[in-house]
């Protein structure tokens, strides 16, 4: 575990190492400290989803309150069903760690490994990036619902709603079951901790998604740098031990359709972990893009109620965004594996090299695809039917 550990931390992939440390994912410490994180979790997710739970039932009497209170309820189910999905597929996540650090550290050529340093660390930066942004808008949520309890005050008013406070001095729809002006700052405190507990968890799981797509589009980057310099009997491959034959051609053809197997296989794994996930996500994506538009349009004349929709609506474009362009990557990344073989000149080949090459073209005329719930594909292509039907729900709201 020490290795492994070590090797993260020296490594562009240390942004998964902390995150996944910090949420208990982390699957190289022991039971007992991920087990206590475990028990922490539970406590701060299990809290805030029963109070939010009766905040919606309570909003459920009102129609327009119940529009502003799903979508914040949508990111605690969506967060603690990512975080029980990532405790149970902690095996696999296993996995790929240990496949990410088995051929970084595997005799490669210096210019494939150029090629996936550059890789990992563009996948750090979009890493940082992504969770910045993320993380950010939250801070400023949480921010902004603060300040406008600092400047309207505690509101006024005499009838049963007394105790209940307005929608915009709260981060979301929730029922403590005691006077919630009276314990203001407590409530919101709870509550602040639970957003963000939320919303770190998302993070952590999408930053790891982020990384191990862009590692996946390193190894067919590498596997195409192979392909093209595989008929280059004069290439020097330095230390490269998979040249074990005098036939230069032939070990290079060999070793591409094993790497072009274990990128597949990646592909696959990846694919298991996030599948009913991203399924799940990607769908309370495409009902709170319609309900928050609702929101922003009905309250553009109300300042103090219209920020904190806005800011989460950015936050939902960019996440339905990202995971759908991380599978575009996957599928155009094995796609270019294709053209890449069938621009090598096969033609010059020794037989043998030639059946194996037509092996591998007829596996890569097929490009590799992360499917949501074994039946969507991340793709550009899904998220326009996001949008588009995303338009067509807060078009029917408008109506209604």
């Amino acid at each position: 575990m020490g290795d492994i550990d070590q090797f993260f931390q020296d490594s562009h992939y240390n942004i998964i190492r902390v995150l996944l440390s910090v949420s208990g994912l982390w699957p190289f410490h022991s039971r007992i400290r991920r087990y206590g994180i475990y028990l922490t979790m539970l406590l701060v997710l299990g809290s805030g989803c029963v109070f939010e739970t009766l905040g919606v039932i309570e909003a459920s009497q009102d129609s327009s309150e119940l529009i502003d209170a799903v979508p914040m309820y949508f990111v605690c189910i969506v967060s603690i069903i990512k975080t029980f999905c990532a405790i149970y597929t902690l095996p696999q996540i296993k996995i790929l760690l240990i496949k990410m650090q088995e051929y970084c550290i595997s005799p490669i050529s210096d210019e494939e490994r150029k090629i996936q340093n550059s890789h990992a660390q563009y996948g750090r930066k979009l890493g940082y990036a992504y969770a910045g942004f993320v993380l950010g808008h939250s801070i400023v949520y949480l921010i902004a619902t603060f300040l406008v309890r600092l400047f309207y005050g505690q509101p006024s008013g005499t009838d049963g709603l007394s105790k209940r406070l307005p929608n915009s001095q709260i981060p979301h729809h929730v029922n403590y079951m005691i006077d919630h002006n009276k314990y203001y700052y407590p409530i919101f405190l709870h509550a602040a901790i639970c957003d963000a507990s939320y919303t770190f968890l998302i993070t952590t799981f999408d930053v790891l998604y982020i990384t191990s797509v862009e590692y996946c589009c390193g190894l067919f980057a590498t596997l195409r740098y192979r392909l093209e310099i595989a008929f280059d009997k004069n290439n020097d491959f330095g230390n490269d031990k998979t040249a074990m034959t005098k036939d230069t051609c032939y070990s290079n053809i060999v070793y591409s359709i094993r790497r072009h197997t274990e990128a597949i296989q990646f592909v696959a794994i990846l694919e298991s972990v996030y599948s009913i996930s991203l399924f799940i996500q990607l769908g309370a994506i495409m009902i709170s893009i319609s309900f928050l538009g609702y929101q922003v349009i009905n309250y553009t004349e109300n300042a103090n109620r219209l920020i904190k929709p806005v800011l989460f609506l950015n936050t939902v474009f960019f996440n339905a965004f990202f995971e759908n362009w991380q599978g575009q990557k996957v599928i155009d990344s094995s796609e270019r594996v294709f053209e890449s073989v069938y621009n090598t000149e096969w033609y010059s080949m020794p037989i043998a090299a030639r059946k194996l090459l037509l092996i591998m073209i007829m596996r890569s005329e097929k490009p590799s695809i992360i499917k949501m719930g074994k039946m969507v594909n991340l793709s550009y292509v899904t998220f326009n039917a996001v949008l588009r039907t995303s338009s067509s729900y807060f078009m029917l709201l408008r109506s209604l």
